[in-house]
């Protein structure tokens, strides 16, 4: 025999699903936007940080000479100094000059550093064909250049020779080998008694240059 369910109680079972699924479509909603607001924004990257761990990760290979106990080339971790060079090749020899060069700098990919000795830097001659690495030491009007940023031939080192149009390595070399051998050049165009520089190369460097 069927049940006969009254109207009444099938009008009830159908508002109170109905309002049930409602209410938990309702909840889910709102529970949905919640977590959307839970969520922070992603932080923007900050490149001063990033700078840092590139610098931390680099590596950088440097050739350390001279006064040292074990010469070689090393490789180092970017933003070294030059202090960290000097003890990866065994630190400073006995008879090193350890004030002449400036630990402080920062070593860059591809680095020479060479530690004079005492004897080195008490020589005039030979403490100005050394790098110090100091600002200060190296500024173009201390040696090598007059205070019209003339390079002066007689005193410049090869790092400040190289910087003249037309001149390398060799040349530079060339230019300290002649003046340690015949003295200072007495005019600009005695540079010319060099071997290699001829008028077409002198026309390039004329205009800045000294004595």
């Amino acid at each position: 025999m069927r049940k006969v369910i009254p109207l009444s109680a099938l009008l009830l079972m159908l508002l109170t699903g109905c309002t049930s699924a409602n209410s938990e479509i309702i909840l889910s909603d709102n529970a949905a936007m919640e977590a959307c607001e839970d969520i922070e924004p992603a932080e923007t990257d900050d490149p001063a940080e990033e700078a840092k761990e590139t610098e931390s990760i680099e590596v950088v290979v440097v050739y350390v000479c001279g006064a040292v106990q074990t010469p070689g080339v090393y490789e180092l971790p970017g933003g070294s100094r030059i202090d960290d060079a000097v003890r990866a090749a065994g630190g400073f020899s006995e008879e090193a000059d350890r004030t002449y060069v400036n630990l402080a700098a920062k070593v860059n990919d591809g680095f020479k550093l060479q530690i004079p000795t005492l004897q080195e830097t008490a020589d005039e001659a030979l403490a100005r064909n050394i790098d110090s690495f100091d600002g200060d030491r190296n500024t173009p009007n201390v040696a090598g250049s007059d205070g019209n940023g003339l390079v002066n031939i007689n005193t410049a080192s090869k790092d400040q020779l190289v910087t003249l149009p037309g001149i390398g390595d060799g040349i530079a070399g060339k230019i300290i080998k002649y003046r340690d051998e015949n003295g200072s050049f007495k005019s600009i165009e005695d540079i010319m008694k060099v071997s290699g520089i001829k008028d077409k190369l002198f026309s390039k460097i004329k205009d800045h240059i000294t004595v």
